[in-house]
């Protein structure tokens, strides 16, 4: 049994964050039960800490943290220069794009000579409160392990680990309700979406708390993520010129968007709760096998001493957010309204299968050089595996699929679905090692 604890703290400037402490109590338990199969049964329990965000709290000084507070409990660090933030209009075209294009030819919106409708106002990316508290995660484990056979071992475990105090981001000047609108998840249920718009202006312009701020994002630690996978590891050492490893994953993933990404900013910042999804990191199932064949090393000069390794991924797929790609709550921020009701992380994207394979050949030089010649390639399959996918549905609402004009579930983007980015292609490289 180990029984131990590990602390640590972080300070800062006067004004800026207040100083924040960890404390890790972690619990270490192994016993083993003997037997010819040598099993071991293993547990552990412990808290682990992580690190205020700086690299985004780096960002408030030049330019995000804007030049004022929004809350008292805010930290001190004013911006050396003011964003401001324009919008108008629902939807793509409209307002937003003369404005946009006026923009080009160097008139601001507000320009009387030229002026645009719409809102404008300081914008604040991200400032944070004095007391962000450092991010912990809280970690759970039991494991079983024998040996089936001779040089082979089998490893069962079972993993929690529960993310709290995460950091991220959201509107604190998203005003009040001012209305809903009934509309759709993907599935066909019908349920009442808040809006935000100034009331009066026909969904033209959007809401805020203060009106004389644009959008102003406030980071906090108040986000969680979950976790519980089943591990199970066979791995057979080299022995008789043959050794393999088998490591397979079920788990499931959870969180509320802990990740200080625009996409991720609660597209309502009084309902938290709508937020809680499947995680962008989630994945079902995952399959790795690796294996290695290694030939004689002393039966003639044509097969000895070579050597052959794969490893083959399998991973099932993850799930994407859909986007409308536009402000349709109005509360002035476009890039994370979702179409309809429809959850984060429902837009099934693609399984990934690569497989890697490695040849090797050693040639004794003198008693004290050697040479090892290696040609490895990646993906070998070249299997196009997607990791992004254009989501952007286009719509405030889900339209029946099929309908005259639309795409992929109804979508009248017709790039809706479509790959925007993909893992790397086939690799292969050659190298020579020489050792002495």
């Amino acid at each position: 049994m180990n029984l131990g604890v590990r602390t640590d703290w972080e300070t800062w400037p006067t004004g800026v964050l207040n100083t924040q402490w960890g404390v890790d109590p972690r619990l270490g338990i192994a016993y083993s039960l003997g037997t010819k199969r040598n099993i071991v049964i293993r547990a552990g329990s412990g808290l682990f800490h992580g690190i205020v965000p700086a690299p985004l709290l780096a960002c408030q000084k030049p330019s995000c943290g804007g030049q004022t507070k929004f809350r008292p409990q805010e930290d001190d660090l004013n911006s050396v220069t003011q964003l401001y933030g324009f919008v108008s209009s629902q939807g793509p075209g409209g307002l937003l794009q003369t404005a946009f294009n006026n923009l080009l030819n160097g008139s601001y919106p507000d320009n009387p000579a030229n002026f645009v409708p719409g809102f404008q106002a300081p914008f604040t990316v991200v400032r944070f409160t004095k007391n962000h508290r450092q991010p912990y995660g809280i970690q759970n484990s039991l494991s079983l392990e024998f040996e089936p056979a001779k040089d082979v071992v089998l490893n069962i475990s079972y993993l929690r680990t529960h993310g709290v105090h995460l950091g991220s981001f959201f509107n604190i000047n998203q005003p009040a309700p001012t209305g809903n609108v009934l509309v759709h998840d993907s599935k066909g249920d019908a349920g009442f979406k808040n809006t935000f718009w100034v009331p009066g202006t026909g969904n033209t312009i959007p809401g805020a708390a203060n009106p004389n701020l644009f959008n102003f994002f406030e980071a906090d630690s108040r986000w969680y993520s979950e976790f519980d996978g089943l591990l199970i590891n066979l791995n057979k050492r080299v022995t008789h010129h043959i050794g393999f490893g088998i490591s397979y994953t079920w788990s499931k993933s959870l969180d509320d968007g802990p990740n200080p990404s625009f996409v991720l900013i609660p597209q309502d910042s009084g309902n938290f709760g709508e937020e809680k999804a499947l995680s962008a990191d989630h994945a079902s199932h995952r399959f790795v096998g690796n294996a290695t064949f290694e030939s004689p090393t002393h039966m003639n000069a044509v097969v000895n001493n070579w050597q052959l390794s794969t490893i083959v991924s399998l991973e099932s797929p993850h799930y994407f957010t859909k986007f409308t790609g536009f402000d349709a709550n109005g509360d002035g921020f476009p890039l994370n309204d979702r179409v309809g009701i429809e959850p984060r992380d429902t837009f099934k994207g693609d399984s990934f299968q690569s497989v890697d394979l490695r040849v090797s050949r050693t040639f004794k030089l003198t008693e004290r050089f050697s040479l090892q010649g290696l040609a490895e390639s990646f993906n070998t399959m070249n299997t196009v595996n997607v990791r992004f996918f254009n989501t952007v549905y286009g719509a405030p609402d889900f339209i029946p699929a099929g309908t005259l004009g639309t795409f992929r579930e109804g979508s009248p983007n017709p790039n809706y679905g479509t790959t925007r980015a993909i893992f790397n292609p086939r690799q292969i490289q050659l190298a020579l090692r020489l050792t002495w």
